[in-house]
């Protein structure tokens, strides 16, 4: 079962750092999922919120920055006894991920601003390191899914989702991707059973709230995607 530490070891550093990223293979993570947008200048920058006010010192839109405004952006806010973070660019993340055996579930953060060209850019940079059977692409906007998929039906795709999707297995399996991605409190068992029946990968994810994520592991799931991959690692003996 793959650990994937959620925007980095999000329960305790700066989400979506390098110090969240780093923290979270020490802490024993074997995966790492976080989110991508574009900048006003065309460059992947890894941020989870379209806009900057909530986790750095900044304010407006992402997509409105260039990466060098970006970059004179304190990450680490809300943190004051943590040194200052930075907005990580894909491929300074790429530059450090590459000489780990982790998987990296790249979230496409599409489903609110639709950024023209992300996929291909985010492809690119995949194919210029290498990394393709390394990487898991997900999105809210199955669409951005799709076009992924018209790149490189080989690289993997997990489908995300917040709502309870009649018989999710279908609709993964007519997208043609590998993984569902459904938000923990939305899998039962037969989603869980049927998923497996279908040779869908079965990624669940959690939001803030406090679980005992040990409870999923009769789900039988490919992944966890968690705030606390230290939690995780205690129960998978890993």
């Amino acid at each position: 079962m793959i650990n994937f530490a959620h925007r980095g070891f999000k329960g305790k550093y700066p989400e979506n750092t390098m110090l969240a990223f780093k923290k979270a293979l020490e802490a024993g993570a074997s995966g790492i999922e976080f989110d991508v947008h574009l900048s006003k200048d065309g460059q992947l920058v890894i941020i989870h919120d379209e806009t900057l006010e909530r986790t750095t010192d900044g304010s407006g839109l992402v997509g409105e920055k260039t990466l060098d405004q970006l970059k004179d952006l304190n990450a680490s806010k809300n943190y004051p006894d943590c040194e200052i973070q930075r907005i990580l660019t894909l491929r300074e993340y790429f530059d450090f991920a590459k000489d780990y055996d982790i998987i990296t579930n790249i979230e496409l953060k599409t489903s609110i601003i639709d950024y023209p060209g992300i996929e291909e850019k985010v492809y690119e940079l995949i194919k210029e390191y290498g990394l393709e059977e390394k990487i898991i692409i997900s999105s809210f906007n199955h669409n951005s899914l799709i076009r992924f998929k018209e790149l490189d039906d080989n690289i993997k795709c997990g489908v995300l989702e917040s709502s309870r999707l009649y018989e999710p297995w279908n609709y993964v399996k007519n997208l043609g991707m590998e993984y569902y991605h459904p938000l923990n409190f939305t899998v039962t068992k037969e989603v869980a059973e049927k998923c497996a029946e279908n040779n869908i990968g079965l990624n669940i994810w959690f939001g803030v709230s406090d679980y005992d994520y040990s409870q999923y592991l009769e789900m039988n799931p490919t992944g966890l995607i968690t705030d606390y991959p230290d939690r995780v690692c205690e129960f998978i003996g890993k």
